[in-house]
């Protein structure tokens, strides 16, 4: 009975926002019909599993309920790299629960069984193992100082640096379940772990933490109406912020777990149930990439008019008078003037002698106001937090072509597709958004133009 709590800790498979649509999700090959594949994480360009397959013919150990302990695996194409780690997986694999695990140089971090016996029965608690191969074969193991008889610890997650372990744990004193903590390297001794706070933690359960740049993944269960979804959190001053899910078609109506990304937050893995068993996904995103963002071009039709090649003659009974080329007069030496649209207008100066009423021509220009061939970003003058605010992309220009495709991308890492978008904004600041379109213009040649655009949003006092 007590390797049952064991595999509900290892797996959990028992167990805001619309789809985002450039998001492709692909079933990994390395899946199998019967058993589970989690906690994908890449090292050395080859991807580190856990899975609880049936690998020989003769592995006969269960657990309880009659299913295979879980171990490490790795996967790569290169066979010396492939040789080289599986000889180190061949020390931490033991014949019982081994994983979810992670790697940071030389060393491995593990959730893994311990044994202690007591009296009659054997107690089997989950704690963190560092595996170190800096020094070669066989590695220094060490326990993590905190792992406990009582309660579990697990789903290891490392910072860049190796200064944080991040971890989930059902020890005392937390906000539900199992709650993320962190514990801090110094010398070679790790601080007593933290809770991570109510921001993360809920009453329910949190589990697989990873941390990328700012942000931390993990997967909870805190929604009553829904099984296991994964969500971030990003670290601000030190603190952390409160919690957002992500979309379809990453989270689903399955168990979504062991979220793992690079820094683009767009290209990774996850495992989720919703194939019935726990298998491994790999997600992209299909959008295409804008290499270069000019900054916008306002819209400009106003100007004022001063005709510099000529005298003005103020001693002398006559008005003068600007005849803008749209059916719009104005008197006067200087005008401002805005035009409805683009185009190419005749400007002429005359002036009128008020006592003959004749009339000299002055000045006249030829003006052409073109629209600039790029995306063009409407939004309303004023955003205020909380407010539903329409982006559109509807002004742009591009002639003798077809705009296929427009791409929103703002500044806090949203993302959208379509000619408008919709964002609400939960805190104030100044974010940029960037409108790219993809083309097609009359000789079937694809073009690509992006720009860039400054904003405000402010508190609605």
């Amino acid at each position: 009975m007590i390797r049952v709590g064991i595999i509900a800790f290892f797996v959990f498979s028992f167990l805001f926002g619309e789809a985002q649509s450039y998001i492709e999700v692909i079933h990994e090959s390395i899946n199998t019909n019967d058993y589970s594949e989690i906690a994908p994480f890449i090292y050395k360009n080859g991807l580190i599993y856990t899975s609880n397959k049936k690998t020989t013919a003769i592995q006969s150990t269960k657990t309880s309920d009659n299913k295979f302990f879980y171990d490490v695996y790795y996967l790569q194409n290169d066979k010396i790299v492939k040789t080289s780690i599986d000889s180190m997986l061949h020390y931490i694999n033991t014949t019982f629960h081994d994983g979810p695990a992670i790697a940071w140089g030389d060393t491995f971090v593990v959730s893994q069984n311990f044994y202690i016996k007591g009296g009659k029965k054997h107690k089997a608690p989950v704690g963190l193992f560092f595996y170190d191969f800096s020094h070669g074969f066989p590695p220094i193991v060490k326990a993590f100082p905190y792992n406990n008889n009582y309660y579990r610890l697990g789903h290891p997650s490392l910072s860049p640096d190796g200064r944080f372990l991040y971890f989930s744990s059902d020890m005392p004193g937390g906000y539900g379940g199992f709650d993320l903590y962190v514990s801090e390297k110094k010398d070679t001794t790790w601080d007593t772990p933290i809770n991570l706070g109510k921001a993360i933690n809920s009453a329910k359960d949190e589990i697989y933490p990873y941390l990328i740049a700012n942000r931390l993944y993990f997967s909870s269960n805190r929604d009553s109406t829904k099984k296991f979804d994964i969500y971030f959190s990003e670290q601000e001053n030190l603190q952390w912020q409160p919690a957002t899910v992500l979309p379809e078609p990453i989270n689903s109506t399955a168990n979504d777990i062991s979220f793992f990304c690079d820094s683009s937050f767009e290209k990774g893995f996850f495992s989720s149930d919703r194939k019935k068993t726990d298998d491994i996904y790999r997600f992209y995103s299909n959008l295409p990439i804008f290499e270069q963002c000019d900054t916008m071009i306002e819209k400009n039709l106003c100007y004022h008019f001063l005709d510099e090649t000529s005298q003005y003659l103020d001693t002398l009974p006559v008005i003068y008078q600007w005849n803008f080329g749209d059916s719009t007069q104005v008197n006067g030496w200087e005008a401002d003037h805005c035009f409805n649209d683009y185009g190419n207008y005749h400007v002429t100066l005359i002036m009128i002698d008020t006592i003959s009423n004749e009339i000299q021509e002055v000045a006249n220009y030829d003006m052409l106001l073109e629209k600039p061939i790029q995306p063009y970003i409407t939004h309303p003058d004023t955003i205020f937090i909380g407010q539903k605010v329409v982006f559109d992309g509807q002004e742009s220009y591009l002639p003798n072509g077809n705009i296929k495709q427009y791409v929103w991308m703002f500044s806090d890492g949203y993302k959208a597709t379509g000619q408008t978008c919709e964002r609400i904004f939960k805190k104030p600041g100044t974010y940029t958004v960037k409108l790219g379109y993809i083309a097609i213009d009359n000789n079937n040649v694809e073009i690509k133009k992006c720009a860039i655009k400054t904003f405000e949003v402010i508190k609605n006092e």
